[in-house]
């Protein structure tokens, strides 16, 4: 399951974003409301949230996607949604919130609306409201056996690089760099570009128009022009430099494990 949050200022928006009749939206369960439609929904979180106006930021926008091999149900996904909003805080004796399920794409998910701020007037914390929701989410995910999203998406990644076209000519590019990177006397970058001036290889070293800083690198090679980061981390600028003068590596180590007192 991929937990998704957000927060904002104004009510009306989302509840726009995640009725819209495209979506084939679903209200599955609410709390605190008796409106369905947007505006009048919008007007009764807006009221409560005068309990507490110092909160600039009331709203609450969870938005959680499933794996086709969940075989969700509305019943299982209400169940999931609410224990969600009590993992963040909420309740149903003092929060207002609203779970819309959308049907307009393969994978099944839900929007959680919820105000921030309780019928008594206190709000629930949104600290780091981000990286606490994947928490939740990896919770939920081991507590209800569900797919592991994030590993899914992972391998369907994998499956695409795998599913490219092959490109012979970055290939030979990628070798010709780490021949040359093997070559003694290399001291800087511009070492390595005369280096592979020699096999047919220009390089352009990208700089901040500004400030002058180095922040980038592209290699032309048979008329085709890569970035450092299209061939692979290893041959984007910063980890060019690296390889050309390890040394420096361990020194900054060295200088940083002294200071830590390590």
């Amino acid at each position: 399951m991929i937990g998704k949050t957000t927060t904002g200022k104004g009510f009306k928006g989302v509840l726009n974003y995640c009725l819209q009749e495209k979506k084939k939206a679903e209200i599955l369960d609410y709390n605190g409301l008796s409106q369905n439609d947007p505006k009048g929904l919008a007007k009764e979180f807006e009221i409560i949230t005068q309990e507490n106006i110092n909160i600039s930021k009331p709203v609450w926008h969870t938005s959680l996607s499933f794996s086709e091999k969940d075989k969700m149900t509305n019943e299982k996904m209400t169940e999931i949604a609410n224990k969600f909003l009590e993992k963040a805080g909420f309740s149903k004796e003092n929060n207002q919130f609203i779970i819309i399920k959308h049907n307009d794409k393969a994978h099944t998910h839900c929007h959680i609306i919820a105000n921030r701020v309780g019928f008594d007037g206190n709000a629930v914390s949104d600290y780091y409201n981000k990286s606490r929701t994947v928490g939740w989410a990896k919770e939920l995910e081991k507590e209800y056996k569900l797919e592991i999203v994030q590993v899914l998406a992972k391998e369907k990644r994998l499956e695409k690089e795998l599913n490219k076209p092959f490109d012979l000519i970055r290939e030979d590019l990628k070798s010709i760099i780490d021949k040359a990177l093997k070559q003694t006397g290399l001291n800087s970058i511009y070492d390595l570009q005369k280096e592979l001036k020699k096999s047919g290889i220009d390089t352009t070293i990208l700089k901040h128009s500004k400030s002058g800083k180095e922040y980038g690198i592209t290699y032309n090679i048979r008329d085709k022009i890569y970035k450092g980061s299209e061939l692979g981390k290893s041959y984007a600028l910063n980890a060019i430099n690296n390889r050309i003068s390890p040394v420096k590596i361990i020194v900054k180590t060295l200088i940083k494990s002294l200071e830590m007192g390590i």
